[in-house]
């Protein structure tokens, strides 16, 4: 009755709940070294990695002075989380091809996570950056309270 009575009062005014998080996991996706002349950006997709989904973790290289991209270069990756856990995809070497390296991950748990790319020119080692992400807990699908309580009890 209160809502009806201030309507006119307030007619601007608009009423709504959104179920829908939009916050960028990713907390730093450029990292920049001006020794090196590099500009290295991360980006996720999907862009809200989801826990035991597969996520392409997407790195573009790039150097600062001629916006040119890194070449005849190769990369190690390796994650880590909040519990000191590393993820190292067996120390492999991923080149980098038109400034571009990818890797497909699965993240186990929700937290914090970080991202170590290591640059290599001809296998010796060129620089370091790393990169944090913030993975949220994992939401139910079904947003009907009762539902989520109980799971399958009622069904």
């Amino acid at each position: 009755m209160l809502l009806i009575l201030n309507c006119p009062k307030f007619p601007n005014h608009v009423f709504a709940q959104t179920n829908k998080i939009n916050v960028n996991p990713i907390v730093n996706s450029t990292w920049m070294s001006k020794r090196d002349n590099l500009n290295v950006t991360m980006s996720l997709m999907p862009q809200m990695p989801i826990i035991d989904q597969m996520t392409k973790i997407n790195f573009e290289v790039k150097k600062l002075n001629n916006l040119g991209f890194l070449n005849n270069a190769s990369a190690k990756i390796t994650i880590t989380d909040q519990d000191g856990r590393l993820y190292k995809f067996d120390n492999k070497f991923f080149p980098i091809l038109d400034g571009n390296v990818s890797v497909d991950y699965l993240f186990p748990v929700e937290g914090q996570h970080k991202v170590i790319l290591q640059l290599y020119n001809n296998s010796m080692p060129l620089t370091v950056s790393s990169f944090d992400i913030i993975i949220p807990q994992s939401v139910p699908k079904d947003n009907n309270l009762i539902s989520n309580l109980f799971g399958n009890l009622f069904h």
